[in-house]
This record gives C-alpha cells, sequence and structure tokens, in this order.
C-alpha cells in the first residue's frame, strides 16, 4: 500500500521558503513530512532554489536551537580553537572546521554540532582534521571580533558559559609546584581583559601579564618561531580563587581532558586543606 500524498499549497510553501527564508528542513519539521518531501514539491511547482548549493546538499542539516548559554559556548570556544567560513558567497553552507592531534578536542567539536550536521574527520600522520557542515543559522559564529560576543559580557548568566568554551579551547588546570593552578596564554586580548574583569568583578584573584611581544623569536626543539601577535598569560593560583573558578565554569565545560584536569585540581585542593597548607 503506498503513502498517502502530503498537500501543500503552492502559495504557502514559497512564502515559507523565500518570503521567511526558511529551509526545507524547517519547512519539513512544521509540516510533518521530511525535507526530501518539500525539495520534491519544490521541483513540482517550479519554485526556484534560492542557489545551486541548496540541490547539492546531501545531509541532514538542522537550524540552531536559539539557546542562548548553548550559543555563548560555541562563541567562545570558537574564539579559541575553530576556524569559521562560508565556502562562497552566497553558499547555504556554514563550515566549521580545527587541527589538532587531541583526539579529545574531535570528539567535542563533533558532539557539539551533531545535532545540527555532518562531521567528516581525517588524519595525516599526529594531526586530525575535522569540518563540521552546517547551515546558515550558525552564521553567528563566522565573525569572531568583540562585536559579536560583547553581548555575553552584559550578563553573568551567558559569561560563564563563554568562559567555559573559551577555556575548554586555551586554557589549562595544572599541578605546579605542588599547589592545582589554571593558565591561560592567548592572543586576544579583547576577549582576556573581559574575563579578567569578570574575575575581578565576582572576587576571584589573578595575574595578567604579557610574555612576548609580536615578532619575538623563541627557539623550541631547535627549531625558530616567531610569534604573530602579543601574547598574554592569565594565571589564576591562590587556591580559593581557582576553587570558585572552576566550580563555576564546571557545569558548561565538556573537554574531557580539561574535565580530568579540573577533577584532579579540585582534590587537591582538598587534599590541602585536610593538611593544613591553605
Amino acid at each position: 500500500m503506498s503513502k498517502s500524498r502530503i498537500n501543500i499549497d503552492r502559495q504557502v510553501l514559497n512564502d515559507l521558503y523565500h518570503g521567511q527564508s526558511l529551509s526545507p528542513y524547517k519547512i519539513g519539521a512544521l509540516m510533518n513530512c521530511s525535507w526530501a518531501t518539500i525539495a520534491n514539491r519544490l521541483r513540482e511547482y517550479k519554485i526556484p532554489l534560492k542557489s545551486g548549493s541548496a540541490a547539492r546538499i546531501r545531509y541532514r542539516r538542522a537550524d540552531f536551537s536559539g539557546n542562548l548559554a548553548e550559543k555563548a559556548y560555541m562563541l567562545g570556544f570558537r574564539i579559541g580553537d575553530l576556524n569559521v567560513y562560508s565556502p562562497t558567497v552566497h553558499s547555504e553552507t556554514i563550515v566549521a572546521r580545527c587541527h589538532t592531534t587531541q583526539r579529545e578536542q574531535v570528539d567535542l567539536i563533533t558532539r557539539m554540532f551533531s545535532d545540527y550536521g555532518q562531521s567528516t574527520i581525517s588524519c595525516n600522520g599526529r594531526h586530525l582534521h575535522v569540518n563540521c557542515y552546517l547551515n546558515q543559522s550558525f552564521a553567528f559564529l563566522l565573525d569572531k571580533s568583540e562585536s559579536a560576543w560583547s553581548w555575553v559580557d552584559k550578563s553573568e548568566k551567558y559569561f560563564i558559559p563563554f568562559m567555559a568554551g573559551y577555556a575548554d579551547a586555551e586554557g589549562n588546570f595544572i599541578i605546579n609546584q605542588g599547589k592545582a593552578r589554571f593558565k591561560l596564554d592567548s592572543y586576544d586580548l579583547s576577549v582576556l581583559k573581559a574575563i579578567t574583569k569578570w574575575l575581578a568583578d565576582i572576587g576571584v584573584k589573578y595575574k595578567f601579564r604579557q610574555i612576548y611581544k609580536k615578532n619575538d623569536v623563541q627557539y623550541i626543539r631547535g627549531f625558530k618561531s616567531k610569534y604573530n601577535g602579543d601574547l598574554w598569560r592569565l594565571n589564576i593560583n591562590e587556591a580559593a580563587s581557582l576553587d570558585k573558578f572552576i566550580l563555576l565554569i564546571k557545569p558548561y565545560l565538556k573537554h574531557a581532558i580539561r574535565i580530568e584536569q579540573i577533577n584532579i585540581c579540585l582534590e587537591n585542593i582538598e587534599d590541602r586543606k585536610i593538611n593544613g597548607t591553605i
């Protein structure tokens, strides 16, 4: 027995697709049918496609959820460790990509976008390359300038997940000289200024300084390396401050290595409390 045909009014479909700029996936969800059904109706009704790229999309893509905490985390992680671009001016695709040697980083990125689009992973020696293919609802990730994320600085509710995303990408929780510490090295001065302001506002003690200037040269294992910009370092060393910082961002952290690190640091702080060295 064949499935009954789903009837969709041409004018309604045209308004949703062109007037409201909804994707076939979104329209399908509204009409309780598949995106393929919507694509078939567009062709049957001879409704012009927005671009050739629409016909070439092979995998399901879903619109961003609109959750602002999720958006804040993504922005923080994007600034820290994602390259995001649109292949062409009129492309319906947004590509988020990363090159890394950490499998945990790749796992985090693919999980982050698993509900929204297809990801591909390739390997070149120790180097892993991940590409996530998203729709235009992720255009907010294209711009990494301050204007794209400054809204999170106005609310602690959203700054904390933003901070967690940035820490997952750039931060390290370490044990140094027997004490738990947080270290973050970055070229993103505007982000670091926002972070230090937030830390001061919540009473977390920190150290912040420039460690290299643009074009400074360093030799690593005999190879010459030049810094592309001014490099800054943020440290949180004082136990009570680190404890408070960790407990605030811990619910939002997603990086397996970072979560393992903070658990070790929290254990270190607790042991030092028991031993009376704090």
